[in-house]
This record gives structure tokens, C-alpha cells and sequence, in this order.
């Protein structure tokens, strides 16, 4: 299941949108300024983020800055009332992947997303001898399938997905398990080491005092 996160202050169409895209089978969290918003990318690593511009404390140009500052390649799409062409080709040129203008048509916005979330996961991740199938979400070794467990399979996507960058046990454990889950570090640890098995111990990196880091080049 994709997850969706919407950085939107307007809480009427926050909650509007959020309840479109749960009846399309999408995990959807909220955030209702550019500082929550940021925050969230970082430690619940959504498949993609839906922004808007005219936010409190960090405007939704300054929170793409930043995103695409820390080599975050997630996909940004703009919902905005701000209309003119420059702000448009603003938000294009800092990194957003598509720009919507208010009053927006439902339809046409989810189209948009579907069309982001299958773009992300359309090209093959390889890492060593390995390749990720986004498509069919599995993995292969030197063309033999790898059977991953659940946890394991979303384990290596948000690996995947933040790749060469230093991750916390807290950050996987709230895209893996889920906010709401009470689990420690040695549930994530266990984890790691079950997927270790299976990659070899190359790939996952353990950053003291900080978590970990998935590398995809040795």
C-alpha cells in the first residue's frame, strides 16, 4: 500500500482529499504546516508528498528546497492557489514533479497521483547482484527470485527509497510498522539482521549511535 502525505493547512481540504484517497486504497497522513510537513518526510517516508505553498512557519517552496537539498527523490506535487506562471515554473525548477492549481478537479488530481506513484516504480532498483521489481515488488539474485517475508520487503523499500542516506530505528520503524506501533531498537535490529541474511551484510550499513545506512554501490 502506498502511502500519501498531504502538507496542507486548510484542514477542509486536508480532510477532503485525505478522505479521496483512502477510498483509493492509499495510507494517507497529514501535516498542516511546512515545519510538520518536513518533519514527516523525513521520519515516515511517504511514496508521495501532495504540498501546498501558502503554509505557516515554512512555505511549501522552502519544504521542496530542502526535501530535494538532502537528495530526497520522493515525489512533490504542488496544489496551490497561487496561479501564475512564474510560481508555477518556481516550483518545477526547485523540484517539484507536477504543480495543481486551486479550485482543482478531483478526478484529474487523483489521475496525477496514480500516474506519480507508478512512475516511481518504474524502473528497476539494482544494487550488486540484486534487482528490485518495483512493478511486482519482488527481488531477484543473478535472476533467481529471493523470497523476501512482508517486513523484510518493506524493510528493503524504505531502504531503497532513502538509499546511501542515514537512517534511524525510530524512522524504520514508523514507515515498517507504523506510528502507532510500540516496538524498540532490537525490533528493528532483528529485523535488519533477517534481511542482512538474505542480502548479504554489504548493503546495510550500521552507523553507530545513528542507525543505519543502505549503500547500492560497493
Amino acid at each position: 500500500m502506498s502511502k500519501i502525505l498531504i502538507v496542507e493547512d486548510d484542514k477542509v481540504i486536508s480532510d477532503g482529499l485525505k478522505q479521496a484517497l483512502e477510498s483509493e486504497g492509499y495510507q494517507v497522513a497529514c501535516a498542516f504546516d511546512g515545519d510538520a510537513g518536513l518533519y514527516k518526510i523525513k521520519t515516515e517516508s511517504p511514496d508521495l508528498v501532495i504540498l501546498d505553498i501558502m503554509m505557516p512557519n515554512m512555505n511549501g517552496f522552502e519544504v521542496t528546497t530542502e526535501v530535494r537539498r538532502s537528495g530526497d527523490s520522493i515525489p512533490i506535487m504542488v496544489l496551490s492557489a497561487r496561479v501564475e506562471s512564474q510560481d508555477k515554473v518556481r516550483g518545477l525548477d526547485l523540484g517539484a514533479d507536477d504543480y495543481i492549481s486551486k479550485p482543482f478537479d478531483l478526478d484529474e488530481l487523483l489521475a496525477r497521483v496514480r500516474r506519480l506513484i507508478k512512475k516511481q516504480h518504474a524502473v528497476n532498483e539494482c544494487f550488486g547482484d540484486f534487482e528490485y521489481i518495483w512493478k511486482n515488488r519482488t527481488l531477484c539474485q543473478s535472476g533467481l527470485f529471493i523470497q523476501l517475508q512482508t517486513k523484510e520487503r518493506l524493510l528493503l523499500e524504505f531502504f531503497l527509497k532513502r538509499a546511501n542516506q542515514i537512517v534511524s530505528r525510530e524512522q524504520i520503524l514508523d514507515s515498517v510498522w507504523g506510528s502507532d506501533y510500540e516496538g524498540t531498537d532490537r525490533t528493528v535490529d532483528n529485523l535488519v539482521v533477517a534481511l542482512r541474511k538474505k542480502l548479504g551484510s554489504k548493503h546495510v550499513i550500521t552507523e553507530r549511535g545513528l542507525g543505519y545506512r543502505f549503500v547500492t554501490k560497493l
